[in-house]
């Protein structure tokens, strides 16, 4: 009789990891982080008991471990599937790591064990991850005018992003603030209530259009995107978009832009702080905003999220040369 086997797969395969050691006040500490989904797969069906995530440091130490044991745990962890069926597997989703410090990390191992089901024998195995850090070359400024910014989501554990590791874990929405420091006048069930809307949107850095996508209509604030409009495409979901080639396989994704706003065409150069579209509500968004990723290749779900840094901004009025913006900073363009 065959041993029963488990395996496992990481998603992505290598997994870049932000460090946030240049923030807007000395007061945010370093921290860094990282996500990924994780699938199991088995050749007889298994009943897991645990799974165990450890975090290496560049000398091989550990630097972080994170464990769920038990039934209860598991319950949990698998939404109550508790095993891996043969041709249907398992998929841990939204694994998110948070460390503090700058101590560079080296890999991720991932555990997991079980038992048959019919036999109830022992069954392990284990993945080691490699942990990248990329290193930014364009110097990316805030893509638009002026104004006064909220970084609604950003680089925590609490952005929706994270649940897409691949393209958008570092992802940013914006949001423009009003004289009276809210997003909308009115009731806010108009796009044309919001202040984001309509705004320009500028070319973060200098580079050439590779990607124009502009035959979204803008939804109403609050209206579910049809089911239909992305079943063939899921990068639908970005509604409108402009996608820039920086050079050095760095691309700004500008996404949920508004309908018949791009000025830009495919395979133009543009500089920076040149006028590309308008912030709009197409796509998968629940009101108007604006969504900025960097990633190293213009195909959405495909390459990956890197960690972007911006250049000459003021973080609530003080000026700044470069960092990371933390989620929920108000910032404005120097």
């Amino acid at each position: 009789m065959t041993e029963a086997a488990l395996q496992i797969e990481a998603r992505p395969s290598q997994v870049y990891v932000a460090l946030y050691d240049r923030l807007p006040h000395p007061g945010l500490g370093t921290v860094q982080e990282f996500a990924l989904d994780i699938g199991i797969s088995a050749s007889a069906p298994i009943v897991l008991t645990d799974v165990v995530w450890r975090v290496f440091d560049e000398n091989d130490h550990v630097s972080l471990v994170r464990q769920r044991l038990g039934e209860a745990a598991m319950e949990e962890l698998t939404r109550g599937q508790f095993g891996v069926a043969p041709g249907l597997g398992l998929v841990l989703p939204r694994c998110y790591f948070l460390e503090q410090g700058a101590q560079p990390l080296s890999r991720l191992r991932i555990s997991v064990a079980g038992f048959e089901a019919a036999t109830r024998v022992g069954v392990s195995a284990s993945l080691d991850v490699p942990l990248v850090y990329p290193q930014q070359r364009a110097k990316i400024h805030l893509p638009f005018a002026d104004g006064t910014w909220w970084a609604i989501t950003g680089n925590d554990w609490t952005s929706p992003h994270k649940a897409e590791p691949v393209s958008w874990p570092f992802a940013y929405d914006f949001v423009r603030l009003g004289a009276e420091g809210r997003t909308f006048a009115g009731d806010g069930r108009s796009n044309l209530d919001h202040y984001s809307f309509g705004q320009p949107v500028t070319a973060p850095a200098g580079g050439k259009i590779v990607l124009v996508r502009d035959d979204m209509p803008d939804q109403a604030p609050g209206e579910a995107l049809d089911a239909d409009a992305i079943a063939d495409d899921p990068t639908r979901l970005a509604g409108n978009v402009v996608v820039i080639g920086h050079g050095y396989s760095e691309f700004s994704y500008l996404a949920h832009l508004q309908a018949g706003s791009i000025t830009v065409e495919e395979g133009q150069m543009v500089k920076r702080g040149e006028q590309v579209a308008a912030v709009g509500n197409s796509g998968h968004s629940p009101g108007p905003h604006l969504h900025y990723h960097f990633q190293e290749g213009p195909s959405l779900f495909v390459d990956r999220g890197v960690p972007v840094q911006f250049y000459n901004f003021k973080a609530v009025g003080d000026l700044v040369e470069r960092a990371t913006i933390p989620s929920r900073m108000i910032v404005n363009p120097a």
